[in-house]
């Protein structure tokens, strides 16, 4: 007990430091990371990071060809990045950004979707509480009466040839393969974001849609057909071709996540649209509103407790702060229950 006073004011002493400055000790102090797949959705970050009252630009850093910018925000330093669009430039940028930003505690993706919902409209913002991938699968030929293999068996009904699969998420100690149906938000992180949208912004003109399922695929959605399908199959809300991609890699450095979207079109499915295709209208509300929902989030949930800007003995922090028990892991998502490993 006696060290652990001593230590506390040794911590206490080196608290009143200035925040460091130099582009390693940001890297290596930034707790937040918020990433989008486009260049107009950065833009609509920016502009409300920098309204943010409070938040101050820190810089920017070029690591080959992806450019990071930081903020000091709250004590905490966040981070901002493009990583493309559709699975594989996500999750490719993002695995990158994980291993240069290495304490980074919570994350978010901020961006623009389509609504499968006749519910959620142009302008409104869906945050989903779990993610399905809807183009993994298999494409049978029906016009044979062949048996398929059993572990191919389909787990979703099937639009026209194909039938949507499980997702790979993770290989096991004993090489197995992972699968599963939905990757969800982590709960502590999800129901403090929901608890923050309680106090609305007076801003704000638009609908939060807190809750449901989204769904991710390497296609870009603008069919009435299948746009009835992914609702009817998934019951989801809202489609986009990056998050479920962003998810896994999340559970696969273990690091709590959240997606924001906002409504920018109907997805194709013009009986609810008056407009039709509403993109090229609502692109930008949709992505303004979508970060005006995250930073009004990040003034309200409760930051990470490390705070490393304040904490530079990082061993006296770790200390006398250890850092709570992963609450996720890829182990305890809920797996396909028939196509567990392959």
């Amino acid at each position: 007990m006696l060290l652990k006073h001593i230590l506390f004011s040794i911590h206490l002493l080196y608290s009143q430091l200035e925040y460091p400055s130099a582009p390693q000790q940001i890297e290596s102090n930034c707790s937040i990371l918020c990433v989008c797949s486009q260049k107009f959705e950065r833009n609509a970050i920016l502009g409300q990071l920098l309204r943010l009252p409070g938040c101050r630009p820190m810089g920017k850093k070029q690591y080959n060809n992806l450019a990071v910018r930081f903020f000091l925000y709250r004590d905490h330093y966040l981070a901002l990045a493009v990583t493309g669009k559709n699975f594989l430039a996500t999750s490719h940028r993002l695995f990158k950004l994980f291993l240069l930003l290495p304490n980074v505690e919570k994350v978010f993706f901020t961006g623009i979707g389509g609504s499968l919902n006749p519910r959620s409209k142009p302008g409104d913002v869906c945050i989903p509480k779990k993610w399905a991938c809807h183009t993994t699968g298999y494409i049978y030929n029906k016009k044979t009466d062949k048996e398929h293999a059993v572990r191919y068996k389909p787990e979703f009904p099937n639009y026209k040839d194909f039938y949507p699969a499980s997702m790979e998420i993770g290989v096991t100690p004993n090489d197995e393969i992972t699968r599963t149906y939905f990757l969800p938000c982590p709960l502590s992180l999800f129901t403090a974001i929901k608890n923050s949208l309680l106090t609305p912004h007076p801003d704000h003109n638009f609908i939060i849609h807190c809750g449901g399922i989204g769904v991710s695929g390497t296609v870009f959605v603008d069919n009435d057909s299948y746009n009835q399908y992914l609702f009817t199959t998934y019951g989801a809300r809202v489609v986009d071709m990056e998050s479920f991609a962003f998810a896994a890699a999340c559970y696969e450095f273990q690091k709590p996540f959240c997606v924001i979207r906002g409504i920018s079109d109907s997805a194709g499915n013009h009986e609810h649209d008056n407009e039709g295709n509403a993109i090229d209208t609502y692109r930008d509300t949709a992505a303004s509103n979508a970060a005006a929902t995250f930073t009004h989030i990040l003034g309200h949930i409760e930051l990470p407790k490390t705070n490393y800007p304040k904490r530079p003995l990082k061993p006296i922090q770790q200390f006398l702060f250890p850092h709570p028990k992963p609450e996720f892991n890829i182990e305890n998502v809920p797996h396909s229950p028939k196509v567990t490993t392959h």
